[in-house]
């Protein structure tokens, strides 16, 4: 294949390519919601569309914050103990508290269901910032590839 062959594959690689993004963006379904619940850093629950829905925040991990095999695991990766994972763990939903309010209005961007059935999510605050992104930046959690059914990463 000569040069000018490879430029006009990869043009039409492209233009494929970004004639499906309309799609996937439109797959992705955008609501309004109110915060009911903080289960931890990153399980939250709202009211959307007069339904409760248990949200997975999409892209992030936070430590568990009660005893459990995944505290356990956390705790002997990290090479602490697991009453210092647990205390992080508690951590990062006292600073979910701090961002997210019972009764507070949230933009939504859901993107599937994950493994136990709660909603994959990113949540927008009220002045526009990005949940997700903000706590990995403040270091209460760690980025996160999900593994199993389907992958998905920090969009």
């Amino acid at each position: 294949m000569n040069m000018t062959s490879r430029k006009v594959s990869l043009i039409a690689l492209l233009v494929f390519t970004i004639s499906l993004l309309p799609a996937f963006i439109h797959a992705q379904q955008r609501h309004v919601a109110t915060i009911l619940k903080i289960s931890d850093g990153d399980t939250i629950w709202v009211l959307m569309n007069r339904e409760k829905v248990k949200l997975r925040l999409i892209g992030i991990d936070t430590p568990e914050k009660f005893s459990s095999k995944k505290l356990e695991c956390e705790a002997a990766e990290c090479q602490v103990s697991l009453g210092y994972m647990k205390n992080l763990g508690q951590m990062a939903t006292h600073y979910a508290k701090t961002l997210l309010h019972r009764g507070q209005k949230v933009k939504l961007v859901i993107y599937d269901r994950g493994y136990y059935g709660r909603a994959l999510a990113l949540i927008y605050l009220p002045d526009g910032t990005c949940y997700n992104e903000r706590i990995v930046a403040d270091g209460y959690a760690c980025v996160y590839k999900y593994r199993g059914h389907k992958s998905r990463e920090l969009p």
